[in-house]
């Protein structure tokens, strides 16, 4: 197999991938869009969680938070709040709905964890090796693109 052909299948799988999780996501998160499911996520994982804490987890602007948050608590997926210590800082934190959704989360990346473990199992751990080399040298490739640009 030549190179040629190995970055053929590689783009295929790439173009697969991204085709599998819309259908995934889809049919698990009726009214949200990926943001608004990492917002949730992230605001469920960490405490006193603002938009500049938001922003600085997602790589999205101030603004793009701000439009994010405004529809998920039109959407009653969250809340906001002040603390008594500082009223001019808006924080978040999740409703029931917004808990569902991230109970949901959790637990789909759990089934995606154990499903991908089983295609690894395929593979003797010289092969792994192969196989994280390979994802490493792909990861600073995409990452050196991503500086350029």
């Amino acid at each position: 197999m030549n190179n040629e052909e190995l970055i053929a299948k590689l783009t295929k799988i790439f173009e697969l991938f991204t085709e599998f999780n819309e259908v995934s996501f889809k049919k698990s998160y009726d009214d949200l869009n990926i943001n608004e499911v990492h917002t949730i996520d992230f605001i469920g994982k960490i405490e006193k969680v603002n938009v500049t804490k938001i922003t600085n987890c997602l790589k999205i602007t101030k603004g793009g938070v701000t439009k994010i948050t405004k529809k998920l608590i039109e959407k009653g997926y969250i809340s906001s709040y002040q603390s008594e210590n500082n009223k001019k800082e808006k924080y978040f934190k999740l409703t029931s709905k917004g808990k569902i959704i991230f109970s949901k989360h959790i637990e789909l990346h759990e089934q995606a964890i154990k499903k991908d473990a089983l295609i690894l199992s395929q593979f003797d751990n010289n092969e792994k090796i192969i196989i994280n080399e390979f994802l490493d040298a792909l990861s600073i490739d995409f990452e050196n693109k991503l500086k350029e640009n």
